[in-house]
């Protein structure tokens, strides 16, 4: 009975500005506390939060201020809509920009230019698809609004039907500490692009640049043998698959779970040995580069190897480092959970 109260007021909070929840969780409380008789059933709770509604529909009546475009009825849904539709406009622009980067990729030529170009493109692409997204959205709901169609169905969006105290039985009320940021999920979506992007294009990409007047950098030669990253493919697509597939998967639930923390585990490790093994293999520079980079720097090419076997080394540590962190890092928030409370039977 404790519970169902707890949820609901979480369910109101959550919507409501930080600044403010402490206060109002403690009003609405008491609100509930006093609306119950002393010795109370889990009938009389639900009979007091169904008079009490929606939280989302609370919810707002706590935030002081009017919507001027979009009223109560429809607000929480619109802000819901905006949630949903934003970051699949955003990711799948990337996409299409991103294949659309490698595919056009030139074999020869000014390869800083061409990414810079790129990135320009699809940083004003992103903008110009969010304002598209929320003008036209916006204009929607208005228009809905000013014809009374104030329930909307909107599919993947919860809250659409009549709300009821047996909703608060699916809630969990969650913290900081286990959440998993919109910000998390995206910077994920875009390292696992970026990752895909460098490994296939490693032999344009990584290598020697001169300086040229006319056309500024001008790349000469790589410095991986883009046959022994290739060599790996299989097993570093499985793993793109996986990570994609798994960042999905915590888009979708927003928190940290045990489940989550292990296969992230298992992937972290999968990934961190995939790299140990490519970084030792022995014709992984390319062989041209050494003996040009010395000429370079006036030194023997074997300072040079000495040099990109540390540097190999460094990155290696580091890889390991930052893998086991966010293995203890997901595994400290999943656990969290088990101090959290669930409103599930």
């Amino acid at each position: 009975m404790l519970n169902l109260i707890d949820a609901y007021i979480y369910e109101v909070t959550r919507r409501i500005s930080k600044n403010k929840r402490n206060a109002i969780e403690l009003e609405l409380k008491s609100t509930i506390e006093d609306m119950l008789p002393d010795h109370y059933s889990e009938l009389e709770v639900k009979e007091v939060l169904m008079k009490l509604g929606d939280p989302a529909k609370l919810a707002v009546n706590y935030q002081h201020g009017p919507k001027y475009l979009i009223g109560p009825e429809l607000y929480n849904t619109y802000i819901q809509t905006m949630k949903l539709i934003i970051p699949w406009a955003i990711l799948i622009t990337l996409i299409v920009h991103l294949v659309s980067s490698v595919f056009s990729f030139p074999e020869q030529g000014i390869f800083l230019t061409t990414i810079i170009k790129a990135f320009t493109t699809t940083i004003v692409s992103v903008i110009g698809v969010v304002l598209h997204v929320l003008f036209w959205v916006t204009i929607t709901f208005i228009i809905a609004e000013r014809y009374s169609a104030t329930n909307i169905q909107i599919p993947f969006i919860t809250g659409s039907k009549e709300w009821t105290p047996e909703d608060l039985n699916k809630v969990i009320v969650s913290s900081k500490s286990n959440n998993i940021p919109l910000s998390d999920i995206i910077f994920s979506f875009l390292g696992i692009a970026f990752f895909s992007f460098i490994y296939f294009n490693a032999s344009r990409l990584i290598g020697i640049y001169s300086s040229d007047d006319r056309i500024g950098l001008k790349f000469v030669m790589p410095i991986f043998n883009q046959d022994t990253l290739l060599s790996f493919k299989p097993i570093i697509l499985c793993w793109i698959v996986l990570s994609f597939a798994l960042t999905l998967y915590r888009w979708k639930v927003r928190q940290w779970t045990m489940p989550i923390a292990v296969t992230s585990a298992l992937l972290q490790c999968f990934g961190t040995i995939v790299f140990i093994v490519m970084a030792n293999q022995p014709d992984l520079i390319h062989s041209a580069a050494i003996p040009y980079m010395a000429a370079i720097m006036e030194t023997t090419s074997t300072k040079i190897m000495v040099t990109l076997d540390r540097i190999l080394f460094v990155c290696i540590v580091i890889t390991i480092l930052a893998s086991a962190f966010d293995i203890y890092s997901g595994f400290k928030r999943a656990k969290s959970n088990k101090n959290e409370t669930f409103f599930k039977k």
